[in-house]
């Protein structure tokens, strides 16, 4: 028998952590096996993208209800509508009430579930219109809709939920993965007298309730803590972050090997401080190659849902040869005279690890070109023992990981905060 899935909210919860892996993308196709959970992982991703630039849902799947909730006039026309009759885009767009630059664009009078419409080559203009103004298109599609290898062509990715691969695209790009959370169904307590001749008074019924009823919750909350636990952490509401995640995050603030706090490799050189993924990819892209170690930190800034995204190279465990490639880095015109600065950031996440044999350089050099791929920015670090540790991203303290431990988790990898060690191949 097939657990009972989640709530649309525990989705709309999982996409807005998922809407950081999204970051710099300006089209993309979320779909599923099931079409209403891949509506309101869309949802989700709007409502948090929102805050920093304009985002467009489509329904390419017809009618799905919960896109078609945040519909509140009656005028049917839609995608359908604009690609049958040339009806505008901006004519069918609908803004969600109460959620500023968050619009809707409708199926239409009839399904645009078909290979015409899913597959045409317009979808490439409406992409590059969307990346000129550095706004988001999400497309919901089914995962067999027909055309949906084409569309994937035309678009910057895709986004699965409750899905390992699209079949119906293999050579889609996969920017992230939401699991169908599962919900286990409640235990059954048997609350019936034990000898049916014992009169029990009325009032000892309502002690014997509220006893069982309190056995009964601590026997699921431990149950659903142990559960969430061991599954991967999806959200259980919309509009805030779910008790457990914050519980969650507070345990995961200590690093994975604190005796190792004395021996880190603790010092880099920042070299750009970005409020844009954009900006510091451009920075890796153009000099990543000449700086030892380069990879982007997601920081936080305060209790805001704004980000820095910082460009740090190098790893050392003395200052001074962080400064040697601070200065030598200002003499080759990399970093600006005025700009770049040593810093102690002693954590990172260990994403990956290699064991010790021959040719470790290169084995390190291949693995950091594969996590490039799925555009996580890695370094490798060689250990006394002649193995190498993966890293990804440099922080101060444990809670400057946060987003980058989610951003890494949606794109199926299993991040450890810890102290970094090692030396650069």
């Amino acid at each position: 028998m097939t657990a009972p899935r989640a709530p649309g909210g525990a989705y709309e919860g999982a996409g807005r952590q998922a809407g950081l892996a999204l970051r710099g993308c300006s089209s993309v196709i979320v779909t599923s096996d099931d079409v209403v959970a891949a509506a309101h992982a869309a949802i989700g991703i709007a409502l948090g993208e929102s805050a920093h630039r304009l985002v467009m849902v489509a329904d390419l799947a017809g009618e799905t209800a919960p896109l078609q909730n945040l519909v509140r006039d009656d005028d049917s026309h839609g995608i359908y509508d604009s690609f049958e009759f040339g009806t505008s885009f901006v004519r069918i767009a609908r803004e969600v009430e109460g959620a500023k630059n968050f619009f809707v664009m409708p199926s239409g009078t009839e399904s645009p579930a078909t290979e015409r419409i899913i597959g045409s080559p317009r979808w490439r203009s409406f992409a590059s219109d969307f990346a000129s103004s550095d706004e988001l298109l999400l497309l919901v599609a089914k995962a067999d809709a027909p055309g949906l290898s084409k569309l994937a062509e035309q678009v910057d990715g895709v986004l699965l939920v409750g899905l390992q691969r699209l079949e119906s695209a293999p050579d889609a790009r996969v920017l992230a993965k939401i699991p169908h959370p599962q919900i286990a169904a409640p235990p059954k307590i048997d609350i019936a007298p034990r000898h049916a001749g014992f009169r029990v008074p009325p009032m000892a019924w309502g002690a014997l309730a509220l006893l069982v009823l309190g056995i009964a919750g601590g026997w699921l909350l431990g149950r659903s803590t142990k559960s969430q636990e061991e599954a991967m952490p999806v959200a259980a509401a919309p509009d805030s972050m779910p008790a457990d995640s914050v519980a969650r995050a507070r345990r995961e603030a200590a690093p994975a090997n604190p005796a190792d706090s004395a021996a880190a490799t603790a010092y880099s050189v920042e070299i750009l401080a970005s409020n844009t993924l954009e900006g510091a990819n451009f920075e890796l892209q153009r000099h990543g190659s000449e700086m030892p170690a380069a990879t982007i930190s997601l920081v936080p800034i305060g209790d805001t849902e704004a980000t820095w995204y910082k460009v740090h190279a190098g790893a050392y465990t003395d200052s001074a040869e962080a400064e040697q490639l601070l200065a030598r880095l200002r003499r080759r015109r990399i970093v600006p005279d005025s700009a770049g600065s040593v810093v102690k950031v002693p954590l990172s996440l260990m994403i990956d690890s290699i064991p010790a044999q021959a040719g470790m350089q290169s084995r390190v050099r291949e693995k950091i070109r594969q996590l490039a791929a799925m555009s996580v920015s890695a370094y490798g670090l060689i250990q006394p023992n002649g193995s190498a540790l993966i890293y990804a991203g440099a922080f101060e303290r444990p809670q400057q990981a946060s987003l980058a431990t989610t951003a890494l988790r949606v794109a199926g990898l299993a991040p450890v905060l810890a102290y970094r060690t090692g030396r650069l191949p």
